[in-house]
């Protein structure tokens, strides 16, 4: 077809014409190779001295698909100055056009890549959890999925190829793969809502309503894990979890405070009571390492119990777990204190009535275990 069209044109313009293109080709791969060298040898000279690499990966990213786009525009005008190829001017036209798609395509790819690259090597490591490292491949491949996607159905849409059978059976297939995945779909989105909202992270220390309590060890893309005070591993899909009313005691700190209960006899100096507790209390508040130093304990009187005066101490340990040996060095050091001091804690104490008028107190006490050398053998026969 070309040689019969060629037979019928003026050789003199067809030259003419094919040196117009020519010229109009190396003007394009002239400014190809100034743009490539500006952003190879002079922008990167500036990005090099930035503090982070962000830069250099974007402008590394867009050179080649520029210069690619540069050279596809340029053929395309070269190619209109040649008048015998009018005929093939549609083709062309359509052909330069799903070229520039393709080439836009590769650029939005090339830049998601290189974000993705950039935060994985520099942003992801400095966070507490490894759910970047392990999201962030997964997204790439998404984002080229996508990317390259969109690209073909709008490339075959210019071709007036009907996508529609083709739109239709990924819908499909979409919905079914949506279906399946809904399980894995739903903890992926609640892990992600839960790192992103930081009302938990690893290493905090939670309770749920559900009654299980301990470390998280870590946040993944399906499930959080959870290690026990009893040192057990407690697996809960990330759904779960992010519909559970969780108790966070990391946040808004580590410190916490610990309440000891506690009571006296009625005959007690109440004044007295107060002062030998509370001196106690800001002595080991302020020596024991578990303790909070500058933190001041409080003491209130609470109400007449049946047997004593109820009182409550409230110290402040550095965190949950140190208020288990707070609590413990207090009880003894106040106990050994009230001691010293003839401040009685009463058992609790029972007065039964009688008939006759005459009455009995009973003060009730735990049963303790009688030795095996005072046991009486129960008789025999």
């Amino acid at each position: 077809m070309v040689p019969a069209i060629l037979a019928q044109e003026n050789p003199a313009l067809v030259l003419r014409e094919v040196v117009l293109a020519l010229i109009t080709f190396g003007i394009a791969v002239g400014i190809a190779l100034v743009v490539n060298f500006f952003l190879q040898r002079v922008v990167s000279v500036f990005t090099r001295r930035t503090a982070t690499t962000l830069d250099d990966r974007l402008v590394s990213a867009v050179r080649m698909p520029l210069v690619l786009f540069i050279l596809v525009v340029g053929a395309y005008l070269a190619l209109l100055h040649i008048d015998f190829l009018g005929p093939y001017q549609a083709p062309i036209r359509n052909a330069t056009i799903v070229l520039v798609i393709f080439t836009i395509a590769s650029l939005v790819n090339r830049v998601v890549g290189a974000l993705v690259t950039w935060y994985g090597e520099e942003m992801a490591t400095r966070t507490k959890t490894d759910i970047d490292e392990k999201l962030l491949p997964i997204l790439r491949r998404v984002a080229f999925a996508v990317v390259w996607g969109m690209a073909l159905i709008i490339a075959l849409d210019r071709l007036h190829i009907n996508i529609s059978p083709l739109v239709a059976g990924l819908g499909i297939s979409g919905l079914a793969v949506a279906l399946a995945l809904q399980p894995t779909l739903s903890n992926f989105f609640a892990g992600t809502y839960i790192l992103t909202d930081g009302s938990i992270r690893p290493g905090d220390f939670i309770q749920l309503d559900s009654g299980v309590m301990g470390e998280v060890k870590e946040i993944g893309w399906r499930t959080t894990k959870i290690q026990t005070p009893e040192n057990n591993l407690v697996i809960i899909p990330n759904n779960k979890l992010a519909d559970a009313v969780v108790t966070n005691y990391f946040h808004p700190t580590k410190e916490m405070n610990a309440v000891v209960s506690c009571g006296v006899s009625y005959e007690s100096d109440l004044e007295r009571v107060e002062k030998v507790a509370l001196e106690v209390a800001e002595r080991i508040q302020k020596s024991h390492p578990s303790a909070v130093p500058t933190w001041t304990p409080v003491f209130r009187f609470r109400e007449f119990g049946d047997s004593n005066i109820t009182f409550i101490v409230v110290l402040r340990a550095i965190d949950r777990g140190s208020t288990f040996a707070l609590v413990h060095e207090f009880i003894k050091a106040l106990h050994r204190r009230f001691a010293q001091e003839g401040i009685v804690i009463n058992y609790p104490a029972r007065t039964l009535y009688f008939a006759d008028g005459k009455a009995l107190q009973v003060q009730v006490r735990e049963a303790r275990p009688v030795p095996a050398s005072q046991r009486e053998d129960p008789p025999r026969g």
